[in-house]
């Protein structure tokens, strides 16, 4: 089933932001400099191009929410990061731990067909000065009524892969495609879960994003960042297809944990 979402006014934002700054005297002066002030007639501009993208980008995100009827944070402060996105027993996503400089911005809350949900955008960098390297990612969050282990999906079409907890074998057909992971004494729940009728639906209608199960969340990554409406509306709409395929299945499924064996992915 395709979703219709409200569409906000500005459906492109690399396009909005260009109309914005083309008609800026200061944008265009120091080009027109370029001889006298060298380097420095470029990084004005692109200083000033920069700021309005990420201006038209946070209203591109605040219009979406308001139009649908849920709530938009800017950003998540780096001093409040690990409390918005850890549980009181200290478990995160293993996402949230990958490299350093990590940044969430662009929250939106509320409720989709009667589910809390987020949608938030997530970036990281690995490396420093001319190796420094940003991933992005948009993800999309659901809660859930069942409860279930620390568990990993990472599709390995994605420009980042990740290498954590117990490596569960796949089937022939998907061992290119995905790695499973869960800890250690818990991969009977992800084989349950994630059956081959399951990794072989994903296939069939082209899902090529992680996803991960933590905290009676679902949380799936979408690579890459969003510029447009209609890539949000495609993204939405895998997420929701995932939804609709597991969610059934995934608010029933119940698990005990083994003794002292944690259950958490670290």
């Amino acid at each position: 089933m395709i979703h219709i979402f409200v569409k906000p006014k500005t459906t492109n934002i690399w396009q909005a932001t260009w109309n914005i700054v083309k008609t800026k005297w200061y944008f265009w002066a120091p080009l027109l400099l370029v001889f006298i002030l060298g380097p420095l007639a470029i990084a004005i501009p692109s200083i000033y191009f920069i700021a309005t993208l990420n201006k038209t980008r946070s209203f591109f995100w605040k219009e979406f929410a308001d139009l649908n009827g849920w709530q938009y944070n800017d950003s998540i402060q780096s001093e409040t990061f690990n409390l918005a996105y850890n549980n009181t027993n200290g478990e995160s996503g293993v996402m949230f731990k990958e490299g350093n400089t990590r940044n969430i911005s662009n929250e939106i809350r509320g409720f989709f067909e009667d589910r809390p949900f987020r949608i938030f955008c997530y970036q990281f960098s690995i490396g420093s000065d001319k190796n420094r390297r940003t991933f992005c990612y948009t993800v999309f969050a659901f809660k859930l009524n069942g409860s279930f282990p620390h568990i990993y999906l990472n599709n390995k079409s994605n420009s980042w892969s990740i290498n954590t907890g117990e490596k569960i074998p796949l089937p022939v057909e998907f061992e290119n495609k995905f790695s499973l992971s869960a800890p250690k004494e818990y991969e009977i729940e992800a084989l349950e879960i994630f059956t081959p009728d399951i990794l072989a639906s994903l296939l069939n209608k082209g899902f090529l994003y992680d996803v991960e199960f933590v905290n009676q969340e679902i949380l799936v990554f979408a690579d890459g960042q969003i510029n447009n409406f209609e890539q949000l509306e495609t993204r939405f709409n895998k997420a929701l297809e995932l939804k609709d395929l597991m969610f059934e299945k995934l608010d029933k499924f119940k698990f005990e944990k083994i003794g002292d064996i944690p259950a958490t992915l670290k």
